[in-house]
This record gives structure tokens, sequence and C-alpha cells, in this order.
């Protein structure tokens, strides 16, 4: 009896990942990741205005059971580039803010963004996750072990969903949004 119900347990489940499969339309996340692509490239380019700041423009994936993934990389205090030319430098008014600013201004326009755009995503599901990573590397720290800062922004569609229909607040879900930082 046992045995029985345990199998008719795993059957309705694979069905129901199964029926959940085909009514993701993979066309549509593909464009709403494109879109999302954009909409943060975007926000960087306004806020991080030096010419060699993006390095890698923001790319996203979709990955089924988890949600959409989203990363960049982003040069910060990088006042020079060699080029075939010469050496080109960055205006000074660029490099005013220090590493720690920098970062925080990544935190909170990244947070921002998946609050006032993260509902483009359409085709996620409830339980689905959109995740921002950025690559941060900054051009004056000389230790390789810490010149590179991982930051990773993770929140549920469904909270996405929650503030878009005004049910939560700013305030409740920004502490939704999972961060990591290393």
């Amino acid at each position: 009896m046992l045995q029985r119900i345990i199998t008719i347990v795993v059957v309705l489940s694979a069905f129901a990942t199964l029926s959940a499969q085909q009514t993701l339309d993979l066309a549509m996340v593909k464009r709403d990741t494109r879109v999302f692509e954009k909409i943060v490239g975007e926000v960087l380019a306004q806020n991080f205005s030096s010419p060699f700041a993006i390095t890698a423009e923001p790319k996203g994936a979709y990955l089924q059971g988890y949600g959409l993934s989203l990363s960049f990389q982003l040069n910060i205090n990088r006042g020079t580039i060699r080029t075939p030319f010469g050496t080109m430098k960055a205006p000074a008014s660029v490099n005013q803010r220090n590493r720690e600013q920098q970062i925080r201004l990544v935190r909170e326009t990244m947070t921002q963004c998946l609050a006032d755009y993260g509902h483009s995503v359409k085709q996620l599901g409830t339980h689905d996750r959109i995740t921002i990573q950025a690559h941060i590397e900054d051009r004056n720290e000389l230790d390789p072990a810490k010149s590179t800062t991982v930051l990773v922004m993770s929140v549920l569609k469904d909270d996405v969903n929650l503030l878009a229909t005004r049910k939560i607040t700013p305030e409740t879900f920004k502490e939704r949004v999972h961060v990591l930082m290393y």
C-alpha cells in the first residue's frame, strides 16, 4: 500500500513538472531576458560613466528549476587603459568615489533595478528567482585575492510581483533581497 502511494506521488509530481515545462515559452523567456539585460546595462551606464567601467555587458540565462541568472563585470578605479594608439586616461571626475562607495552603489542600484524592472521577466513562476551577479574588479588593488569582489543579489519572482501590486512595501522588498558578497 505504501509503495502504491509513493508511486502515485512520484508519477503526479513528474506529470506536474512536465506540464509546467510545456507552459513555459522559451522564446518569450529569451526576449524577456534580453530586455532585462538592456535595462541593467542602461542602469550601469548611468551610474558608471567611465568608458572603461563596464567590461562585460550584462548577460542572462534561464536555469530550469531556479529562474533567471544575470551577470556582468565592472571595473572600478580604472583610470587608464592601453590601446594600440597609446594610453588613454579617464576624466578625473570619474574616480571620485572610493571602493566601498562604488560597491554600495552597485548594490543599491541593482536592488532598485530588481524592484523596478524585475516584473519585466513575465514567464517566471512565483517560486523562480531573479539573480544578478556583479563581478567588480578594483584596478587599484594589487593583491589578486582582494582585487575582485563578487556581489550576488537574488529575489523570488513572487516578491517582485507582490511589490508591483503594492502588497509589500519597498522596504520589505529590500529586506527580502538576499545579498551575498565575497
